[in-house]
């Protein structure tokens, strides 16, 4: 096994084992895991996502499971900022299993709603223009919580995208795009913004 596949999955593994440690403790454990991936969003536009459909799936039939995903460009952040990101982002899935609607304008604008959510979990949150209350922290009750998972799991298995221009890795000079709730899927011969209209979500470029 190449190194770089088998540091990517030790760090998957790791944000897995994270993930059922924060469920367990800040979220009773009520959620069910999501798929966790590790990509380079290539806007730099967020510290990581978690996806409103149900994306992955085996077959069409399928009920499938939700994404949350830390962008790669960012592990290598302390690991508190990192933690901070997945609660965050599981903040956003129990939300949306509890029918919530926790974030307005193309779900990039983090209401008051989010706000309580993430301040029930272990988070602090900060306002901000564009994002709303979206800048969100650990709590140094958190960080404690989290020093207790550090002792048996260490943060030191990150995962980096080589430094490339712009951020990106490419060996193709087209572009696919998908939407990561019904998985539509277009192409384009450079970078581009562009949204679901069935879904009214940013479609994020696939690799």
């Amino acid at each position: 096994m190449e190194n770089g596949t088998k540091r990517y999955l030790e760090t998957i593994d790791w944000l897995g084992k994270l993930y059922d440690y924060v469920n367990d403790q800040l979220f009773n454990g009520e959620l069910v895991r999501p798929v966790i991936t590790v990509q380079t969003d290539v806007k730099d536009r967020a510290y990581g996502w978690f996806t409103l459909g149900k994306v992955w799936k085996e077959n069409p039939d399928d009920f499938g499971e939700y994404e949350i995903n830390i962008s790669a460009q960012y592990l290598h952040r302390p690991v508190y900022d990192t933690v901070g990101t997945l609660i965050h982002e599981i903040c956003h899935q129990w939300a949306k299993e509890n029918n919530m609607q926790d974030c307005s304008r193309s779900s990039t604008y983090h209401n008051k709603l989010f706000k309580k959510i993430a301040e029930e979990h272990g988070l602090n949150v900060v306002k901000e223009d564009k994002i709303g209350w979206g800048r969100t922290s650990l709590t140094d009750d958190t960080k404690e919580l989290i020093d207790v998972f550090l002792q048996y799991h260490p943060y030191n298995v990150i995962w980096r995208l080589p430094p490339v221009k712009g951020g990106r890795v490419r060996s193709s000079s087209t572009r696919k795009y998908m939407c990561p709730c019904c998985g539509m899927s277009v192409r384009a011969t450079k970078s581009v913004n562009i949204m679901c209209a069935d879904c009214n979500e940013f479609m994020h470029e696939d690799f």
